[in-house]
C-alpha cells in the first residue's frame, strides 16, 4: 500500500518501475532544462526535450514541462506588453516574471532530486504528451 502525493508536492515513484533507474545524468538534464527557461525562454527547454525525448522519459517530462511554462511565460510577456496601455500591465508583467522564477527554482530542485514534480495544470499536460 503507497502512500498518495499530498497537495502542494506531487511527487510520485517512477512511472517506469525502480526510482534508481534514474541516472544522476537524468536529474541533471532535467534540472537544465529548468535553469535554461529562465535565461532562454522556451527555447532552451525546446532544444533538450527534442535531443531526450526518445532517451529519457524522466527528462523528457521535465523538459516539456519547462517548456510549457516557459512557453507561458512568453505568451504572459507579450500580453503584457499591449496591457501597459491601460497600466495593467506593469502589474502582470512581473507576476509573470515571478511565476515562472518560482515554479522553475521549485521543479528544477525536485528534478535534481529525482522527483516526478508536477507544476499545476502544466503537469498534467505533460505527462499525457509524454505517455505517463
Amino acid at each position: 500500500m503507497s502512500i498518495p502525493p499530498t497537495p502542494g508536492e506531487y511527487t510520485s515513484p517512477s512511472p517506469l518501475g525502480d526510482p534508481s533507474a534514474i541516472t544522476q545524468d537524468d536529474k541533471t538534464m532535467a534540472m537544465l532544462s529548468y535553469i535554461l527557461g529562465i535565461f532562454t525562454g522556451f527555447l532552451g527547454p525546446l532544444i533538450l526535450w527534442l535531443v531526450k525525448k526518445d532517451q529519457s522519459k524522466f527528462v523528457a517530462f521535465h523538459a516539456l514541462q519547462a517548456l510549457i511554462l516557459h512557453a507561458v511565460v512568453v505568451v504572459g510577456y507579450i500580453l503584457s506588453s499591449f496591457l501597459i496601455i491601460v497600466l495593467v500591465g506593469f502589474l502582470t508583467y512581473p507576476a509573470f516574471f515571478i511565476l515562472g522564477l518560482v515554479y522553475s527554482v521549485l521543479a528544477g530542485l525536485a528534478a535534481n532530486k529525482g522527483d516526478w514534480y508536477e507544476i499545476p495544470v502544466i503537469g498534467k499536460l505533460a505527462r499525457q504528451q509524454v505517455g505517463l
